[in-house]
Order: C-alpha cells, then sequence, then structure tokens
C-alpha cells in the first residue's frame, strides 16, 4: 500500500502545493497552438520555429505547446499569413514585405540599399523603428509580431554565367516573389518580374521559368537552390528580414500570463536565431557555395544598380500612408 506522503499525495492527484498550502485547483489544462512557415525542414526559419516551441514548452511547463507545419504544409506565404489574418491560425512566420497588403508603409523594410550592414540592422530593429513597426502591425492587420527574424542581406542569383552590368538586365525572367515592390523593383531593373512562390523558386529555376531571383545566401542554400543556380552578384541590395506574427483573435483568447510568455519567447527565439544562426551562417555561406562551384563577383559599378532602384524609396513614401516616418527613423539610425 502507497504510503500517504505530501509527495505520494501531489503524484496521484494531480493537485498543486505551493509554499506549502495545497491548492485545490486542476493543473493547467494543456494548449497547442499552430505554427506555419513555408521555408525548407531544417533550414534558419524551421530551426528559429522550434526554438520558439521548445521555449514556450520550457516557459509553460508544457501547458502551452507550439506544433510546428514546415515547408508550407499549411499553405504558401502569402496564403498562410491570410490565414492568420483572419484567425483561423495561431501563428506564422512570415516574411514582413507578405504584409504590405494590409500595412503598405511595411514595405520600408524591403527598400534597396536603405540598410548598411549588420549592425545597423540590429539597431534600426531594438530600437524605436522596431517599436513603431510592431505597433503598426498591430493597429492595420489583426496580427501581433512577436520578434523579427533577420536572413540577411539578398544578393542576385542565376542560373547561368553571373550579370555584373545592370544594363544587362534587361529582359531577363526574374523570380519575383507575391510583393509589388519587388515587381516594380526588376522593372526599374529592365528584367521581366516573373511571380513564384518561395516553395516553387526552386522547380521554376529548374525549368527555366525563372533566369534568376534575388536572396539571402543562406536561405538559397537552405533551398539546395545552388542545384540550379550556377552564379551569384554580391549587391547587398537589400535585407531580406521576417517575423513571428500571432492571431490577435487567437492570442487574444489565451490568459494573460501565456501572453506575455508568448511575447518573451518570441523575443528569445528571434535574438538566438539572429546571433546564432542568421549572421555567422551568412559569413559562411559564400565559402560554402565558393565549395559547391558556384561563381561569386563583385558588380560591376554598384552605384548604378543602387540609382535604378533608387525610385522605389520616393514611389514607396507617395503611396504607403506613414513609411516616410518609418523610413526617416531607418535613415536617422546612426
Amino acid at each position: 500500500m502507497m504510503k500517504f506522503t505530501r509527495k505520494a499525495f501531489i503524484a496521484t492527484t494531480g493537485l498543486v502545493i505551493a509554499a506549502g498550502t495545497l491548492l485545490t485547483s486542476p493543473v493547467q489544462a494543456q494548449t497547442t497552438l499552430r505554427l506555419a512557415h513555408h521555408h525548407a525542414v531544417g533550414g534558419t526559419v524551421d530551426q528559429t520555429a522550434n526554438k520558439f516551441a521548445e521555449i514556450v514548452k520550457s516557459k509553460s511547463g508544457g501547458s502551452l505547446l507550439i506544433r510546428v507545419f514546415p515547408a508550407a504544409q499549411l499553405g504558401q506565404e502569402r496564403e498562410a499569413y491570410g490565414l492568420l489574418n483572419t484567425g483561423v491560425l495561431d501563428l506564422s512566420i512570415t516574411s514582413l514585405a507578405i504584409l504590405d497588403q494590409v500595412y503598405p508603409a511595411i514595405n520600408v523594410t524591403s527598400l534597396p540599399f536603405v540598410f548598411r550592414d549588420w549592425a545597423h540592422v540590429n539597431k534600426v530593429y531594438s530600437g524605436t523603428f522596431g517599436d513603431a513597426l510592431r505597433d503598426g502591425v498591430k493597429a492595420n492587420t489583426k496580427t501581433i509580431n512577436l520578434g523579427y527574424i533577420h536572413l540577411g542581406f539578398r544578393q542576385m542569383m542565376f542560373r547561368g554565367e553571373p550579370v555584373r552590368d545592370v544594363a544587362n538586365m534587361k529582359g531577363l525572367k526574374m523570380r519575383a516573389p507575391e510583393s509589388p515592390l519587388w515587381v516594380r523593383m526588376y522593372e526599374l531593373l529592365g528584367a521581366k518580374p516573373t511571380l513564384v512562390t518561395w516553395g516553387e523558386t526552386y522547380t521554376a529555376l529548374q525549368a527555366g521559368v525563372a533566369e534568376g531571383l534575388d536572396s539571402p545566401a543562406s536561405s538559397a542554400l537552405d533551398m539546395k537552390f545552388n542545384e540550379v543556380v550556377k552564379s551569384v552578384v554580391l549587391t547587398n541590395h537589400m535585407f531580406g528580414s521576417m517575423g513571428i506574427f500571432g492571431s490577435q483573435s487567437r492570442l487574444g483568447a489565451l490568459s494573460k500570463a501565456q501572453q506575455d510568455l508568448l511575447i518573451s519567447s518570441g523575443l528569445e527565439a528571434t535574438h538566438w536565431s539572429n546571433t546564432t544562426l542568421s549572421e555567422p551562417l551568412e559569413a559562411e555561406a559564400g565559402k560554402k557555395m565558393l565549395a559547391l562551384g558556384m561563381k561569386i563577383v563583385e558588380p560591376v559599378n554598384l552605384q548604378a544598380w543602387a540609382a535604378a532602384m533608387q525610385p522605389l524609396w520616393r514611389e514607396t513614401n507617395a503611396r504607403s500612408p506613414g513609411a516616410d516616418t518609418l523610413l526617416k527613423m531607418i535613415v536617422e539610425t546612426k
């Protein structure tokens, strides 16, 4: 017969004893949230998603769980964010630019040549700009931001020989995400933007539907684009950032303690991702590409590339209320 001890009583009844006092409420029920993302299993985004899930489980003592659905299992990027914004999904990891239809001012995060280096990126997002962008997302969408994930500077990549001179971009079929900003960027470069979702980009490049793309180097390796892309031009023209986003309605149904736990866990997971994964991986990605036989070159005249894309700054400010204020915050961050 089991000896009636304090430990045995807790084990058999599931009741909780705190500070020597028996509480008569049952152990908190377990809640599971679904998190969708469209990146490859095992890549930077997937590792970040699973780190977030790990932190949430640990902080909640297992009462709050995150189930990760990678590789567009719950829809491609814009589709998944749409489900999130309508309260069908709980969480998603989404490129900031994908929010452009509901919060156009967020396009400033994708403007060409707006970020100088990693130190500038980190300072911008951890300061007043990051807070203002988070407030803008909350006010203009039905989602909230739980942290920013930085993937690195985007480079121009090609199936064949590298296009070093911007004048030679004319007529090239370049993969563009489902974002008007990218479409306009490639138009300004003289290329033919070809809309292809991230999950279908490998096939599009393989089949020649697209002749090139732009991407952070580490993200391209995650997707094995090295198998269908042979050259890279180091333009550093954009900086790729994503966010962990939550549905306001779905997360709003949780307790205040659970909501606070998700916010702190998101910030912890994204900080871990940016410092442990993204920045170091970007530094190593070029070496890996060279080892895989890819050709990596500098552009002939980077200023000519920048000049061709510069109209995007003016156009984004003109059609996106609040963009000018956000852009000023970025530029004035020293």
